[in-house]
């Protein structure tokens, strides 16, 4: 009995890798022969993937494709884009949407990634002829159907929508002025300013965020003179002592200093320039036996 081809004792899983590592290493010597060196991993798929386009791709349908996170996806647009291979703009139809395209400089080095799977091609075809090269396609194309077939069944599994989490909304008599506030003072990072001026805006730091909007005139201010620690936003942090110091480091005016709540939090205040009182607080680990 002959013995087994080599391929035939290695997983295909394992045998698609090595596979598409041979497009990946022609396609990369190819690039930085071009002078396309600077070019990130996952770079090769995206510029790939929009030189197939005709019309600019939502930015959503790259991090789809990518199975990334939004954030690491997102990173790699921006190196795409300060490194001048795509160039980002607002969908004139929908403002909220980010579309990206290819500049002239990714149009060219999508060329010659091209050119250079296009010769793997051909050397694959004059081992395997034309017949065996479709008959892997139609094999690869069986295999994605499989792998979408599970992912339909996996969503509808799905019972019910799951909560990420709620985003408090402070109303502002100026939102550029309270978000450089809470920039500047409180360590925060401006996610955006939407209008000219800014009536709406979000902040975040760590995991929490907050949203500003534009109103004449606050309507909690007048209640706020008459309630004591009329709170607005209460933010958890994982340690408020050390939050505390680093806040007067900076120079925050502290509404109400630290105290060990009753309830079982340790909290302190400040307020935005507009009189929004917000709360800072870690809960304290409940006390064994009572």
């Amino acid at each position: 009995m002959p013995d087994s081809a080599w391929y035939e004792t290695i997983s295909i899983p394992a045998l698609m890798r090595h596979a598409r590592a041979t497009y990946g290493t022609a396609m990369r010597h190819a690039l930085e022969q071009a002078g396309y060196d600077d070019l990130p991993r996952n770079g090769l798929y995206v510029i790939g993937g929009l030189a197939k386009e005709q019309d600019d791709v939502p930015l959503a349908q790259i991090i789809d494709d990518l199975r990334l996170s939004k954030q690491a996806a997102g990173q790699l647009v921006d190196t795409l884009v300060v490194r001048g291979y795509l160039e980002r703009r607002i969908d004139p139809q929908d403002r909220r949407r980010l579309s990206v395209s290819l500049t002239e400089r990714g149009r060219d080095a999508a060329g010659v990634q091209t050119k250079a799977r296009e010769d793997v091609d051909q050397a694959l075809v004059e081992k395997v002829g034309h017949k065996g090269l479709s008959a892997l396609r139609r094999m690869l194309a069986a295999l994605i159907g499989i792998g979408k077939d599970s992912l339909k069944d996996r969503d509808r599994q799905i019972r019910a929508p799951h909560i990420r989490g709620i985003i408090p909304i402070l109303f502002v008599t100026d939102v550029r002025r309270t978000a450089q506030f809470f920039a500047d003072q409180l360590g925060f990072a401006i996610d955006f300013l939407h209008g000219a001026p800014p009536f709406y805006g979000s902040v975040s730091r760590d995991g929490a965020r907050l949203h500003l909007r534009y109103v004449a005139a606050p309507n909690f201010t007048e209640l706020a003179t008459r309630e004591d620690s009329l709170i607005l936003a209460s933010v958890e942090v994982s340690d408020v002592h050390a939050l505390h110091a680093e806040f007067e480091k900076r120079g925050v005016n502290i509404a109400r200093e630290l105290v060990d709540q009753p309830w079982g939090g340790t909290d302190f205040h400040i307020r935005d320039p507009d009189g929004n009182e917000i709360s800072f607080v870690t809960y304290r680990p409940p006390s064994i036996g009572g």
